[in-house]
């Protein structure tokens, strides 16, 4: 989609001071700004402008000049220095914001999803799974039996009735002769047909992978579940697209989630791994002028290829040299500047590949009379501390940051203890680590985070009873460690800086109903008795800290903070408007949150149907 010039609506004069007066507005009445502000090209006016600035001034109106925030402040101040060039709109009372920055997500393949024979996350029998997938071959007759068939999205943890789950002998129930793939939305479990096992060559005798397993049966035959890198092993043998088919199909996936990330208030991502023919579809649009995100790009290593610490620099380097872009106010550009690495996996049942410092629990009892025990199962580290710090250690001194997956409570704990270590040897302000999802966290870790200056990116919309909570985990890890699970608010308390990532598609992309849930804790979905009230002990947020996990705190871990994440003046010009005050409603309204306009170096790259 091209970068649009702003349609305004109402009128290009200086509206009546006298209609403004009166409005009983709580807002800072100063004009807060950097140099006159004549030559403003944009005001807004009329409405409640949350700059989210270090007081969280909440103001009437604000002026930019290509693509920059000039000034912000009252209707009168702002309306008296503007000029007649300036094209000044009336909000009539609407809420503009900074755009929000989705800092973890994975945009490329949430394109991939929006279009792709998709289970949706839903909670799915078995028999409905098959019957969807039957559906998409069906509406496919045309393809060649070598043709392969991915179907992501599938909510396993959800999947009816309780303990159901998919294998290679349920999969060959649907009749076709094509490999079947199907990836679990939370894109560290894969369920394959047998002709998918047969095409990649899995036999008993494959060994796992490091950083995956195999699940096997008692006779030590796969079953057709495959976890983290052992994914990869089936994947890979799905015949390649062209080049230029590669090429076209990942740019059309790539132009699909701009319009659905757009049209979500979002105007910064963070990639959390991102391949050449990613990167290359980035910069496709970046040189058309049709890129309407700012893009912050990791580079994914495993195990094996970051036991090579300085070669692993050399091809952030490279990428960066390659496909990166320099931005300014107006137009987005693509920043490749860190390391992605997998510390672990996920803690849910049945993978419980996130690494936990006590092992999670077994049920040696019955249903009705459950006995919990240790299991002797802690979860996998793909990386150990020293592996993780030589790596640190390497970023660091060329310039560059990491992004690390810390699911579980080892993991989270080994990884700042390499941070720790290498702090110690570095005076490097612009390191900031990322940890994302932290689902478990051990008590005495949380003030390490601030201490360490590592942001916890966590996906808020987790923090809620649901199956993937209550049923998967709960039982699994047992009370004392549950009031550890899904935690925000907790970290705030211990003084961490909170930020927000989707990690988009493992879940659809929901901005607004996470910052609810960052705030309630609370499943606004429950039909189930188990899933209705809060989640756990934790106090969650307040409205205007989650309003800062998605903003200047996102900004901040990206280390783009002196250019966005709140409205200032000299920052850029990325804003949006949304259809209500979020500090005057009941948080449970926060997810009905409607985006009206989103604006990205002043150019409007979203309007909602009907708004005018």
């Amino acid at each position: 989609m091209k970068n649009a010039n702003l349609r305004y609506r109402g009128t290009a004069s200086r509206l009546s001071l006298l209609m403004l007066s009166g409005l009983g507005l709580a807002v800072c009445s100063a004009v807060l700004h950097a140099e006159p502000i004549d030559g403003a090209d944009t005001a807004f006016v009329n409405g409640r402008v949350y700059t989210v600035n270090a007081a969280n001034d909440v103001v009437e109106a604000i002026a930019f000049k290509d693509g920059i925030v000039v000034a912000v402040g009252s209707d009168a101040s702002i309306l008296s220095q503007v000029s007649s060039a300036t094209r000044v709109i009336d909000l009539q009372g609407k809420t503009v914001m900074p755009g929000l920055i989705d800092a973890h997500m994975h945009p490329a393949g949430g394109g991939d999803q929006l279009t792709a024979c998709s289970l949706h996350y839903e909670s799915l029998t078995i028999d409905e799974i098959l019957a969807r997938i039957s559906a998409c071959l069906a509406q496919d007759e045309g393809a060649d039996s070598a043709d392969w068939l991915r179907v992501p999205a599938w909510f396993r943890q959800a999947t009816k009735p309780d303990g159901a789950d998919l294998s290679t002998a349920v999969l060959d129930r649907v009749q076709t002769d094509r490999p079947v793939a199907v990836l679990a939305s939370d894109f560290h479990t894969l369920a394959a047909n047998r002709a998918a096992m047969a095409a990649a060559g899995i036999t008993r005798d494959t060994p796992n992978p490091s950083g995956g397993e195999i699940v096997r049966d008692e006779q030590g035959n796969p079953t057709g579940i495959f976890l983290d890198a052992a994914m990869w092993l089936v994947l890979g043998a799905e015949p390649e697209l062209s080049p230029q088919e590669q090429a076209t199909t990942t740019l059309a996936n790539v132009g699909a989630a701009l319009r659905e990330i757009n049209s979500q208030g979002v105007t910064t991502i963070f990639s959390a791994g991102s391949g050449e023919v990613d990167l290359a579809a980035f910069r496709t649009l970046q040189e058309a002028g049709d890129l309407t995100v700012r893009g912050v790009f990791a580079i994914v290593f495993s195990p094996e290829e970051a036991a090579d610490p300085a070669a692993a620099v050399a091809s952030i380097r490279r990428h960066a040299a390659e496909f990166g872009v320099p931005g300014t106010a107006t137009t987005p550009g693509i920043t490749i500047d860190r390391a992605k690495i997998f510390v672990d996996g996920v803690i849910q049942g049945p993978a419980q590949t996130g690494a936990m410092i006590e092992p999670y629990l077994h049920n040696t009892g019955t249903p009705e009379h459950p006995h919990w025990v240790p299991s002797g199962q802690s979860g996998s580290l793909y990386y150990d501390q020293a592996m993780i710090t030589a790596m640190l250690d390497a970023l660091v001194a060329d310039g560059l940051t990491a992004h690390l997956h810390t699911d579980g409570d080892a993991a989270v704990h080994i990884a700042l203890n390499a941070v720790e270590e290498v702090r110690g040897r570095y005076n490097s302000p612009a390191f900031r680590p990322g940890f994302a999802h932290n689902e478990i966290v051990s008590p005495a870790d949380y003030a390490r985070f601030a201490q360490l200056d590592v942001v916890p990116v966590l996906s808020f919309q987790w923090g809620k009873p649901a199956p993937d909570t209550i049923e998967t985990v709960q039982p699994f890890i047992g009370p004392e460690r549950f009031r550890y699970l899904e935690t925000a608010g907790k970290f705030a308390q211990a003084g961490a800086r909170v930020a927000f990532g989707s990690d988009w598609p493992v879940d659809a992309l929901a901005e607004w109903s996470a910052m609810q849930i960052a705030v309630t804790r609370e499943n606004s979905h429950a039909t189930a008795t188990a899933y209705q009230g809060r989640l756990g002990d934790d106090p969650g947020l307040d409205v205007a800290t989650a309003i800062r996990a998605f903003t200047i705190n996102a900004a901040y871990s990206l280390n783009l903070e002196d250019r966005i994440g709140s409205l200032e003046p000299g920052k850029y010009a990325d804003l949006i408007v949304i259809d209500r005050d979020l500090t005057a409603i009941p948080p449970d309204q926060i997810g009905q949150t409607r985006v009206l306009l989103t604006i990205v170096g002043g150019k409007e790259v979203y309007r909602a149907p009907g708004y005018e």
